[in-house]
């Protein structure tokens, strides 16, 4: 959680500091909007060994059934971090990727996984799913057919990547983290990519991060080192 926020941190400090508000709308590499206080993140830091728990298949508790859905081959394509500031709005119903072959309908080719970072209630925004959506001729929205999975933080949300959702308001006063994992099936040795949805080409680079400015007491303290 404290990474994630510290990530989002950095990059707005970086923003302000480099006066490039007007180019959070297009997005960064490591940073970009999805709707109006809803922020699609990138964090270097989960490429770490810290954080291998995430992206080593031999440790991560949900790969059984990512597994069992993909295949014993399935590979990890992108991860990363969703952020729902307190205020965002209810997102646009969207499915993350369409039919790759749209005369019949065909095993699933990716999953995601999303990795709540609190505990779901109905006040912070949790994500609102479409039963079905994944279906060829069923993707519209039906109000009839939506659930909304309250979990406690941590535990995995396994769903095809066709699947119709949207992430709703978020009327706490608490932000709203969310890992999120994509995986996909591996035919003939290459694994499917959504180059539309993670292809950092479209962004521009940010750069060096801004360093966190240093307190009155972390000053002091420097100061007293250098005199030693």
């Amino acid at each position: 959680y404290y990474a994630c926020i510290d990530h989002y941190e950095t990059v707005m400090r970086t923003v302000k500091a480099r006066s490039l508000h007007h180019d959070l709308t297009d997005g960064f590499d490591v940073l970009r909007e999805r709707g109006r206080g809803r922020y699609d993140m990138e964090l270097p830091v989960f490429d770490t060994a810290e954080f291998s728990f995430l992206t080593d298949s031999k440790k991560s508790a949900w790969m059984p059934v990512v597994n069992k859905i993909l295949g014993q081959d399935a590979a990890l394509v992108h991860k990363g971090c969703f952020l729902s500031l307190p205020g965002s709005e209810t997102q646009v119903y969207h499915q993350d990727g369409l039919h790759l072959n749209k005369k019949c309908q065909k095993p699933c080719h990716a999953v995601n996984v999303f990795i709540p970072l609190i505990d779901y209630d109905m006040t912070n925004g949790p994500t609102e799913f479409c039963l079905g959506t994944h279906y060829l001729g069923y993707e519209n929205y039906v109000k009839d057919m939506v659930y909304t999975p309250c979990v406690i933080a941590g535990t995995p949300i396994i769903f095809d990547y066709r699947l119709g959702h949207r992430g709703l308001k978020n009327t706490s006063q608490s932000l709203r983290a969310v890992v999120y994992l994509t995986y996909s099936s591996v035919a003939s040795g290459k694994e499917f990519r959504d180059s539309v949805n993670f292809s950092r080409k479209r962004y521009r680079k940010l750069g060096e991060f801004v360093e966190r400015p240093l307190s009155r007491e972390e000053r002091a303290n420097k100061r007293r080192k250098q005199k030693k």
